[in-house]
């Protein structure tokens, strides 16, 4: 990605993109920005409701991730100090600190049984998989390489984890047997392949992937099979970048950052990349989008279609 980091003044345009799924109750997104001069937890959903801002600190926040029952965000932040991650109620409430070590601790994934979180923790020295244990804080590494392993995403049965690594010296696609700690690699190619995702049915895996056949090399989003990761299908090409993906509920859209002057902004499209829409532009950075599978009581607005508003008239808290 070429960053180029520019203040412009605080707009926010939003366009709305339905899902089969969402015609009656569209689901929740929540996201991080800089709109506010700091990173801060906000939410929002597909037919353009107007963001929430949950965390409202003076400190960054980043990466949320939902509870299984849509109840609870985690997330990490800066706020003592150095990365730890957090947990909050869906609607920005009883935020507490969950992980104490002075290494750096963030991009948490909840399993689907509720019982852990899986992080990147660099607490022996490089970054690892870890699990937090929910029930008692302990905390478990379930990777230990001498290169990076960031990024946890959980399979739906919650038997395996996904993740990128730089153990061979170069970003691929890896997923683990968290029982057995069974490794395999699903990409090889040479250049970088990053932030999987887990498709609903536990089928495919989406994740960013950097191709040197293109006249630009950039980051584009591919689909493969979760067995093998066989069928690797392109699912955008353009001339910037697309990352950090993130499945519908009902599999049938992804939501991801996007390249655009400089800065990321949210667009969300099917699942088989046609019908993309551009969701969150709000003049600063926007990204890391984490849908919710249940309705947030969280957002009290009414919906917009398709308007520009000063930031500063609708931020809420």
């Amino acid at each position: 990605m070429r960053i180029l980091l520019v203040w412009k003044s605080s707009v926010f345009v939003m366009l709305s993109l339905v899902t089969n799924s969402a015609l009656c109750q569209p689901p929740t997104i929540a996201f991080a920005s800089d709109v506010s001069g700091n990173w801060e937890i906000y939410l929002t959903d597909t037919t353009g409701k107007r963001p929430v801002n949950l965390t409202d600190n003076l400190a960054a926040d980043y990466y949320p991730t939902w509870s299984p029952d849509g109840t609870r965000i985690a997330f990490f932040s800066r706020r003592d100090g150095n990365h730890e991650i957090y947990v909050m109620q869906a609607d920005g409430t009883n935020q507490r600190r969950l992980t104490h070590h002075p290494a750096t601790d963030k991009a948490p994934a909840w399993s689907p049984d509720s019982t852990r979180l899986a992080f990147t923790s660099n607490r022996s020295g490089h970054f690892d998989i870890c699990l937090f244990h929910l029930n008692n804080g302990e905390v478990e590494h379930l990777t230990k390489n001498l290169f990076q392993d960031e990024a946890p995403a959980w399979s739906p049965d919650g038997k395996t984890l996904v993740f990128h690594s730089k153990r061979e010296l170069n970003w691929d696609i890896y997923v683990i047997d968290v029982n057995n700690r069974a490794e395999q690699q699903l990409t090889h190619q040479p250049l970088m392949d990053t932030y999987p995702a887990w498709s609903p049915d536990g089928q495919r895996i989406v994740y960013a992937s950097m191709h040197a056949e293109v006249a630009l090399a950039d980051f584009d989003l591919y689909i493969m099979d979760a067995v093998d990761g066989g069928n690797k299908k392109a699912l955008t090409d353009t001339p910037t970048d697309e990352a950090v993906p993130a499945w519908a509920p009902d599999g049938n859209a992804i939501a991801f950052q996007f390249e655009k002057d400089g800065r990321w902004v949210i667009h969300l499209m099917r699942a088989d990349g046609s019908e993309r829409r551009e969701l969150i532009d709000n003049g600063a950075w926007a990204a890391q989008p984490k849908w919710s599978s249940r309705v947030s009581d969280a957002l009290p607005i009414v919906p917009l279609g398709l308007q520009i508003q000063l930031w500063g008239k609708i931020r809420a808290r």
